[in-house]
């Protein structure tokens, strides 16, 4: 009987050769091997989210990738400012981390100013991203954006819905820059409501996730109006993105990257201990599989990935959408 070594195997072998004295890659030290113990990832969000699946989802490749256990751990509250402030207080050992999307958790963070600074955290990985798409109701039979924008624009459509606040930049992009007259824009706590409210007429159109919207598509109530990323979504292949329709591109809000942090001051060799084993479980055949099965992509980026996201729209948001009129419009 064979088996394939891991990393953890790699280490060790390593270790035994080296006397237990020498490193490896930074890995090996006074303190022994790293890592050595329980692995928490804080998921800053309830139980069933899209977050917490994933973190799931990837725990026990990982845990056998690194050789220790990976605890999840939910840590809901205040928008998603809880959990993350919980990691800024961790102690950087690299015993931590944690799992967010960087434009929706900034959005909050920009609305409702937490006590900490968000870009204070240091980049673990980038590990996919999630489409956002504009989807109506298919009972109005919308001819494709313009006919949208015409509505709201011959007042025969006045709300617009969207998931919280997250995806309000969303909606004030499409009034400001392609005249898209909505009036109120009315805040739903997950994709199940939002469907809900599009295929019932609550309201006209709504901004979501392409995975959010799936089922609701499959089932005829909802249509894809457009993918708001070039990069296209791969639930709904055939979709027209927004640059296909004639529109400007709005990528930097257009999809939800998915990404890894751990607390300021972690060294750079744990940091890049922890990446190495999650780009191995990314493109390893349990994610690689599990994301060919459910549409959601699955690809690796590394810790300097992950602070160009944060910085990005942090620098970008503000440039688009006023701050102010942002909060204004969520009150």
């Amino acid at each position: 009987m064979t088996r394939t070594l891991t990393r953890r195997d790699t280490l060790k072998a390593a270790g035994i050769a080296a006397t237990g004295t020498i490193g490896l890659a930074g890995c090996l030290g006074e303190e022994g091997e790293y890592p050595s113990d329980d692995l928490t990832v804080i998921i800053p969000f309830d139980e069933g989210g899209g977050s917490d699946t994933i973190v799931r989802q990837m725990a026990d490749p990982l845990s056998e990738e690194l050789g220790v256990n990976i605890r999840p751990e939910n840590v809901p509250g205040a928008g998603s400012m809880r959990g993350i402030g919980q990691l800024l207080t961790e102690e950087p050992d690299g015993y931590t981390c944690a799992k967010f999307n960087p434009l929706t958790t900034s959005i909050q963070a920009m609305v409702n100013p937490p006590d900490f600074e968000m870009a204070d955290l240091k980049g673990l990985a980038t590990i996919g991203f999630n489409a956002i798409v504009l989807v109506a109701d298919a009972d109005e039979e919308v001819d494709g954006l313009d006919g949208l924008i015409d509505g709201y624009t011959d007042g025969e459509y006045d709300n617009l819905g969207g998931l919280g606040v997250n995806y309000l930049p969303n909606a004030m992009f499409f009034k400001e820059r392609f005249g898209m007259e909505w009036s109120n824009y009315i805040e739903y706590s997950g994709a199940g409501p939002i469907n809900q409210a599009v295929a019932s007429g609550e309201v006209p159109a709504a901004v979501t996730s392409d995975a959010g919207a799936a089922q609701a598509v499959e089932s005829g109530d909802v249509d894809v109006l457009a993918v708001l990323t070039s990069n296209g979504s791969e639930v709904f292949p055939d979709a027209p993105t927004v640059p296909d329709l004639g529109y400007e591109n709005m990528d930097f809000i257009g999809q939800v990257t998915r990404a890894m942090w751990v607390p300021p001051e972690t060294p750079d060799d744990r940091v890049e201990t922890l990446a190495e084993g999650i780009e191995a479980v990314i493109e390893g055949d349990v994610m690689q599989s599990w994301s060919d099965d459910t549409g959601n992509p699955m690809t690796y980026g590394s810790p300097s990935e992950a602070d160009d996201v944060l910085d990005r729209v942090w620098t970008e948001i503000p440039d688009v959408v006023d701050i102010d009129e942002l909060r204004e419009a969520s009150e």
